[in-house]
């Protein structure tokens, strides 16, 4: 059995066997996209705590290899399936040696490498929407917070599920994550999602939103384009365009970071 160090033990440790907080588990199981909707948007109220927001996802811009998927290849290329397995000590020696890195390796890139482990050998991330959710910030290079609830927004939660999909492709989601995937984009004023950007995720959405009419307008407009649409009026193109461009939004952040 591999030895891990304190930082990976309590990572592990964290979003595998502890689980949720005790104030989360009041709220578990899930029973309603509605109620993880007003869980997502009343995290202080519901949960006790305040949200925390992205922090520093570009952290490594000075190698753009070393994201999720480098990682990943150039440890698959080298080494197998062995270091799924291995004490973080390797794993840190191997990447500051390979890439160059600062002596200590950054507490974001340390909670990305054990993330992978997870979804490697796990399927936490598919089932439970608390792992998905601590994955989605450590993919992203934010700061990830056991304490709390971290609602992940819509271009996060757009590069975890393409990540996902590389990583561990055909693996299907619960219904919890997909309530939580759904509520944060809710909150996020969203209501049409892409099949491509998040699949299996608009009939979880249409239980919260109910807003059908702007939801079909939308669906047309980013499938053929919104040159020569004809809209009702004014407010109408207006609120298209606003959920055209976040969608633009999620669609451009996972095709920069995502490769």
């Amino acid at each position: 059995m591999p030895q891990h160090d304190t930082h990976t033990k309590s990572f592990m440790d964290l979003i595998m066997g502890r689980g949720p907080s005790e104030d989360e588990l009041s709220y578990r199981p899930l029973r309603t996209t509605k109620q993880m909707v007003d869980m997502v948007q009343n995290p202080k109220k519901n949960i006790g705590k305040f949200l925390v927001r992205r922090t520093a996802r570009n952290l490594m811009e000075k190698d753009g290899s070393l994201g999720v998927l480098g990682v990943y290849s150039y440890m698959n290329e080298h080494h197998g399936r062995e270091w799924w397995d291995w004490e973080p000590e390797t794993i840190w020696a191997t990447l500051e040696t390979a890439h160059k890195l600062m002596d200590d390796t950054p507490e974001e890139i340390r909670n990305m490498v054990m993330a992978l482990q997870v979804v490697l050998n796990t399927f936490g991330p598919f089932e439970h929407w608390h792992i998905f959710e601590k994955v989605s910030h450590a993919f992203n290079q934010n700061h990830v917070d056991f304490g709390v609830m971290q609602p992940t927004e819509p271009d996060e939660i757009g590069l975890t599920i393409h990540l996902l999909a590389k990583i561990r492709p055909s693996t299907e989601y619960d219904d919890e994550v997909l309530q939580y995937i759904s509520a944060c984009c809710k909150i996020a004023g969203l209501v049409y999602l892409p099949e491509e950007l998040f699949p299996g995720v608009q009939n979880h959405l249409d239980l919260v939103t109910f807003e059908y009419h702007l939801r079909d307008i939308t669906k047309k407009v980013w499938e053929a384009g919104i040159s020569g649409y004809r809209f009702e009026d004014d407010i109408q193109k207006y609120q298209v365009e606003v959920q055209i461009g976040r969608l633009n939004e999620v669609k451009e952040y996972v095709e920069k970071e995502g490769k």
